[in-house]
């Protein structure tokens, strides 16, 4: 449960001023209950802000203070008394203050708190109120775990107001745990998030053969790779080597493998400075993690479906490969059963075939094509009848990403100055040694959209064809359809003639205000007409219909379509240094990249690069997970004179 700002006075720049959420431990306030509230202040930059307060009852009486401790986080205890409501007064960092009332606490009730200060467990406390406690002395209440899509379920009874319960670590995924307590009838009560962290990562050695290295020099790097018992971790692992004097990085800003993992993927909500919370576990940044998941919500699940057994279907089936999926019909709309739908792909190669199932639908799945792909789709029926219906299914939505998307940092272009500086000098470099370099003005790129949103009786509909000529271009010629063809063809002809589908009609027959496009296709588009379409095809759309557009226009029997395929990846560049010297600079940023570095069964990986010409200190960041879903991470750094 989420308190907000509520209206109240406002003394100085609205605009800046941050805005202050209340969080009770476990959801609720409960009168005669002690109760930890957590508060955020977030800036209108979406960073967090400090501030300092103090909570008033509405006699005024001041019942307690509280502070900012962390990125505008902080907490304070409050035992909520009968027939008192309460306000928090608070100072911003910037001098303007505001009054918030915090919720209204209710008469009777239960409170989950969590005491995760320890390493081996964690302390569940089961709090209720008197009127409560006398309700439902003795009975039976369930304290559900979700850690990792295991569920821990720890059984307690309420005989006496304060139960508590240890919750063994150990037991428990490291990351984000769920605990929720629920009555005899499956009601969920109160809530809390935790995080455990079991020391379970991966322990990665780097080594080099040497500690310092000139520029150019050729640099031999090896990992060792070992789990939480020191044994071997073979794995899967990046590596990225960057010029730390040019691309300076505040580490605690990093989306690491951990933060991304463990933290971010699950908590609504921006996280601020997220690797913060791994970059050196201790004390105090454990206590302020616990921080985080007393004021981020939870967005992974919901029990309900869980305890009744009602999961929802999957929106995103597990993907072996690319799909081209659709619907068949025949021209009186009616889904077209057990008929055979053919994907050609129009660069040539294998032709798949499949059957449609009682609504029409057909899905070739498992496919490997790279880039965007052309292909086309056609359909017949069972009886081998051609007057069907072809849908593409190209707009479903792909699975919703949610970034960690950071606010307006202050300071961050001090980050990128020296990146941008040597890119400046990267420009200068390539234009002094290599004279063919040209330096070219601000070009804007557009895309261009496929010329397709026309009327035509063509195979497949518009868009195929190598030349188009549209009823308005012929109005501005005012010529007649030989000197158009001839004027705007370049020399090219056709063999085949089609006019509104009709193979036969001579064009010049025509009147040329009668017709609305006009389609030559030659070469490999002409392949879509078979043999008949080896000189060329003339296909003519007349003006009947009033000129539809072209979504409203059926591809029958027949439909091309571009599909979005794999993205070719491209080597990452590596100069090597070991042939005849040039004088040209080398101002890379990036020194080398590695995305897949697999150690073996030994948990040893070697790779080997060359540094470029910056002098100064060189990072080197390596990451990944070993076969058994253990993680790691390290940072080294070496020396270049």
């Amino acid at each position: 449960m989420v308190f907000e700002n509520s209206t109240a006075k406002k003394l100085k720049n609205i605009n800046t001023q941050a805005d202050i959420q209340f969080f009770p431990e476990g959801g609720r306030l409960i009168n005669g209950v002690k109760s930890k509230i957590a508060f955020k202040a977030i800036l209108p930059s979406g960073l967090g802000g400090n501030i300092i307060g103090e909570v008033l009852d509405n006699d005024d009486k001041k019942v307690t203070e509280f502070t900012s401790v962390h990125l505008g986080m902080g907490y304070f205890y409050l035992t909520p008394q009968q027939g008192k409501t309460y306000k928090a007064n608070v100072a911003h960092d910037n001098g303007a203050a505001s009054t918030i009332n915090l919720p209204i606490a209710e008469k009777k009730g239960i409170v989950l708190s969590i005491d995760n200060d320890s390493i081996p467990k964690a302390t569940a406390r089961i709090e209720a109120s008197k009127a409560y406690f006398e309700e439902h002395k003795n009975q039976y209440y369930t304290l559900l775990i979700w850690s990792g899509g295991v569920i821990t379920p720890i059984a307690c009874r309420l005989d006496k107001p304060v139960v508590e319960l240890d919750i063994l670590k150990r037991k428990l995924h490291t990351g984000i745990a769920k605990v929720t307590l629920f009555s005899i009838e499956n009601e969920p009560l109160a809530e809390r998030l935790i995080f455990v962290q079991n020391y379970n990562r991966l322990s990665l050695n780097v080594n080099t053969d040497k500690t310092n290295y000139l520029k150019r020099e050729q640099v031999n790097i090896s990992v060792n790779v070992q789990n939480r018992t020191g044994d071997a971790a073979e794995g899967h692992f990046s590596v990225a080597v960057t010029d730390a004097e040019k691309v300076k990085i505040d580490e605690n800003d990093q989306n690491s493998i951990f933060a991304g993992l463990l933290l971010t993927s699950d908590l609504k909500g921006y996280i601020e400075q997220p690797n913060y919370y791994f970059n050196q576990i201790n004390a105090e940044t454990t206590a302020n993690l616990d921080l985080v998941m007393l004021t981020h919500g939870y967005r992974r699940f919901e029990w309900k479906p869980i305890l009744t057994n009602t999961y929802p279907q999957m929106a995103y089936q597990l993907e072996s490969g690319l799909s081209i999926s659709g619907i068949v019909k025949n021209i009186w709309g009616n889904p077209v059963n057990k008929g055979l739908v053919s994907l050609l792909p129009r660069g040539g190669g294998q032709t798949v075939d499949q059957q449609t199932g009682s609504d029409g639908s057909f899905s070739f799945n498992n496919l490997m094509f790279n880039d965007s792909t052309r292909f086309i789709l056609q359909a017949v029926t069972a009886k081998n009848g051609d007057n069907t219906v072809l849908t593409f299914k190209n707009d479903l939505p792909g699975p919703i990403v949610m970034a960690n998307n950071p606010g307006n940092k202050n300071g961050t272009g001090d980050l990128m100055t020296a990146y941008i500086d040597n890119s400046k000098r990267q420009r200068e470099g390539a234009s002094k040694f290599n004279n063919k370099t040209i330096n070219l003005k601000e070009v804007k790129i557009k895309t261009i959209k496929r010329n397709d949103n026309y009327r035509s009786s063509a195979l497949g509909g518009p868009g195929g064809a190598d030349i188009v000529i549209r009823r308005e271009e012929l109005e501005r010629l005012n010529l007649d359809i030989g000197n158009v063809m001839l004027q705007k063809f370049h020399g090219h002809t056709a063999g085949y003639v089609l006019v509104d589908g009709v193979p036969g009609m001579n064009p010049t027959d025509l009147n040329i205000r009668d017709i609305e496009t006009i389609e030559l296709f030659y070469g490999p588009s002409a392949a879509i007409y078979g043999v008949q379409g080896g000189h060329g095809v003339l296909v003519i759309t007349t003006r009947q219909g009033g000129g539809l557009q072209a979504k409203d226009i059926p591809s029958k029997g027949i439909l091309p379509i571009t599909v979005a395929g794999f993205y070719k990846a491209r080597a990452f560049y590596n100069p090597k240094y070991d042939g005849p010297a040039t004088n040209q600079p080398d101002l890379r940023s990036t020194i080398y990249w590695n995305p897949e570095v697999i150690t073996g069964k030994d948990g040893k990986a070697n790779f080997s690069f060359f540094n470029a010409d910056g002098t100064g200190k060189y990072r080197v960041i390596i990451e990944g997970i070993d076969n058994d879903g253990n993680i790691g991470r390290q940072v080294y750094t070496y020396l270049v004179n």
